[in-house]
């Protein structure tokens, strides 16, 4: 996987791995959100403007030994 140019990330509301250059860097999740009135644009957990100008698809998530990702119940327990 390589950086995109923010310009060529998906609008679909679907989340990907965002760079946006601060006082050193940050990566982040990301995506395009335009449910709100009078409002869209990029959309993070932490930061209500996000600026992303970079993108790159999210890695697939780890699997267990029998190659099944862990359901959420199981992700919790010790």
């Amino acid at each position: 996987m390589i950086w995109q140019p923010i310009e060529t990330a998906p609008k679909d509301g679907a989340k990907f791995l965002a760079y946006e250059k601060r006082e050193d860097f940050c990566l982040y999740e990301c995506w395009w959100q335009e449910d709100f009135p009078h409002w869209e644009g990029w959309q993070c957990f932490w930061d209500s403007e996000a600026d992303p100008t970079h993108w790159m698809p999210l890695p697939a998530a780890p699997v267990d030994d029998e190659q099944t990702p862990p359901s959420a119940a199981q992700a919790v327990q010790p």
